[in-house]
């Protein structure tokens, strides 16, 4: 998150939109082995895929642990920038995002990222340490 906020400071949109991206689906991904720690593949099946991550990780965990299903919101990224082209974007040519869409993609990202990690401290699954 530290290196999306650089690179947003220092202008370079494009690539703190990319990393912001990798945030989310670190995030998504640690959630996933959090609730699967039997499946230690159980993150990779989804490879870059935030859609995928976002959408089908989510649903088995809120089978598997209804509570989840009311704290984790339906879509995050839909509609963002974080929720296009991940991760084709990084072969973009620069300048292709705006200011804003680079200002807008960090923030959601650090949101999520806040809410995913927050929410596992909260509820044991990590320690306050680890983060």
């Amino acid at each position: 998150m530290q290196d999306a906020k650089i690179l947003l400071s220092k202008n370079r949109w494009d690539n703190a939109i990319y990393l912001a991206g990798y945030v989310v689906e670190c995030a998504f991904k640690f959630l996933v082995e959090q609730y699967f720690k039997n499946d230690q593949k159980a993150a990779k099946k989804f490879g870059h895929d935030l859609e995928e991550l976002e959408g089908k990780a989510r649903e088995r965990l809120g089978i598997l642990y209804p509570i989840l299903e009311q704290q984790l919101p339906v879509s995050r990224i839909q509609g963002t920038v974080l929720g296009q082209n991940h991760p084709e974007r990084r072969y973009y040519q620069s300048g292709y995002w705006t200011e804003d869409q680079a200002n807008s993609a960090v923030e959601y990202a650090e949101e999520i990222y806040r809410d995913i990690i927050l929410r596992l401290v909260l509820n044991g699954y990590i320690s306050s340490k680890d983060i």
